[in-house]
């Protein structure tokens, strides 16, 4: 843990109060509530585990996001922290009335950062390629309310039954009113063998799923009717791993496989987005998952596969795909469906956010057919054309297009056509030319050209629920940030 300033004297003091663990626990019943999350965090650094016991017994919120506290690779149930936090809330269950907690929930999945930093101003990492999901409380439908709810998030490596959760429901069971929400569910690399143990799982308050299909590891049909019990999911998704040599029956085999899993998108009535890597089976044949959609999607992304002229067709012509706060087609090439993709746009150009088509194909002509789309984007945040191909004129039109959006904060860029063609110099001089542009458009961005066509970096990450575009290791050096 790291503060983002030094020790303030607010933080002096607590540190002062823990040496004297006895002193720091009887004066919880009269400590100011705003204080309670940096006792808690000094307490936690400094393995004062009884200080930490007690805290969780006056715990004077509604939630207490642990799981953004412990390391991930930490083994929860051995985790001291975690058996502490535990140890109170035996005593807090056991306990009629309790003076001043208020505690309903401890969430032990990696979220919580932005609590600590407004509460505490405690500078915890928090780096995902997805925007915070907004968690509905489940309903219990008629069922007593329970007192407590434990959220925790599941990784199904080997043996779904992962030893924190099963932990919990064992503690669980010799309590009363203790509620255990899966609340995201990743599975991968799961044998055959392993999948009965999944009907234990209960998944009615699952919010988000994500599955990666090996071939022949995993395959569709193992998980047949899997997303009947995630009646509440929310985000979903899909990666699918073929081998290019398999035979023409084996292909067959997993996309009617396939289609089948998919067919049960008709039973997730509250689904908000969707993330499909590689489904290769779907070219032609988009149409046929987009049927099976009930709501409207924030987010579609769809990726590193092959769409025809009449999937992008049937894309923008569906019902569900018209308040698109995300798109993302990266690595799907578009080279012959500028019409439909210009129509994609158009309909979602209200609500769209963020728009990721990097490493489509796109060349000069495609990408000035869409200025006119993208200009009516009016509350775009982030665009991203990574490994595409532009020259120097097109990419200013570009710039110009989208100087009236004033959202528009954040941009990549290939590197224009020109810095392949003449000396390494040339790039720097280029790069000197687009900044000028950005000048004259008088709007504050930042704006990222690369001379990379990595498929493995300029990937857009929220940091700190702020969208940020940034390259992998191996390709730091090709790029350039332009901003003022």
């Amino acid at each position: 843990m790291s503060y983002a300033k030094p020790p303030s004297l607010l933080q002096l003091a607590i540190r002062s109060l823990l040496r004297d663990e006895e002193l720091a626990i009887s004066s919880l019943k009269d400590l100011p509530t705003s204080l309670f999350p940096c006792l808690l965090l000094e307490a936690h650094s400094q393995e004062c585990w009884e200080t930490l016991k007690a805290l969780v017994q006056t715990w004077p919120f509604e939630s207490l996001p642990l799981g953004a506290l412990i390391n991930k690779s930490d083994k929860f149930p051995s985790n001291p922290c975690f058996k502490a936090v535990m140890d109170g809330l035996d005593i807090l269950l056991k306990q009629k009335v309790s003076s001043r907690c208020e505690l309903q929930v401890l969430d032990l999945s990696n979220t919580g950062q932005t609590f600590w930093n407004m509460r505490a101003g405690a500078d915890l990492p928090v780096h995902s390629e997805k925007r915070d999901l907004i968690v509905e409380r489940p309903s219990r439908q008629g069922n007593a309310k329970p007192c407590l709810e434990v959220l925790v998030d599941l990784d199904v490596l080997l043996n779904p039954k992962m030893s924190l959760y099963q932990h919990l429901l064992n503690w669980a069971h010799q309590k009363e009113g203790v509620h255990i929400c899966c609340k995201k569910l990743k599975i991968f690399s799961l044998g055959a063998i392993h999948v009965h143990n999944l009907k234990d799982i209960p998944l009615d308050d699952t919010q988000e799923l994500e599955i990666d299909f090996f071939w022949p590891t995993l395959m569709p049909q193992n998980l047949k009717s899997l997303l009947t019990k995630t009646k509440n999911l929310r985000r979903l998704c899909l990666n699918f791993s073929i081998p290019d040599e398999i035979s023409a029956s084996e292909w067959e085999k997993w996309y009617k496989a396939s289609m089948e899993f998919i067919s049960d998108f008709s039973h997730l009535l509250h689904l908000q987005e969707l993330y499909l890597e590689s489904p290769s089976f779907l070219q032609g044949h988009l149409n046929e998952m987009l049927r099976y959609l009930n709501t409207p999607l924030e987010v579609f992304s769809l990726t590193n596969c092959t769409l025809t002229e009449e999937d992008l067709t049937d894309l923008f012509q569906s019902p569900h795909i018209t308040h698109l706060k995300d798109l993302c087609l990266r690595g799907v090439p578009l080279t012959s469906v500028s019409e439909p993709l210009r129509a994609l746009l158009e309909v979602n150009a209200v609500t769209l956010q963020d728009l990721d088509l990097g490493l489509c194909g796109l060349q000069d002509p495609q990408i000035e057919a869409l200025l006119p789309a993208l200009s009516s984007c009016s509350q775009l945040i982030s665009l991203s054309l990574h490994g595409n191909s532009l020259s120097i004129a097109t990419l200013e039109k570009l710039l110009r297009c989208t100087s009236g959006l004033e959202h528009l904060c954040l941009q990549l860029f290939p590197a224009p056509l020109e810095s392949f063609s003449l000396q390494p110099v040339a790039f720097d001089l280029l790069c000197t030319q687009i900044s000028k542009v950005i000048k004259d458009i008088g709007h504050p961005r930042s704006i990222m050209v690369s001379t990379s066509h990595c498929s493995t970096c300029a990937k857009k990450l929220f940091i700190h629920g702020e969208p940020k575009i940034l390259p992998c290791l191996s390709c730091a050096d090709d790029y350039k940030k332009l901003s003022f």
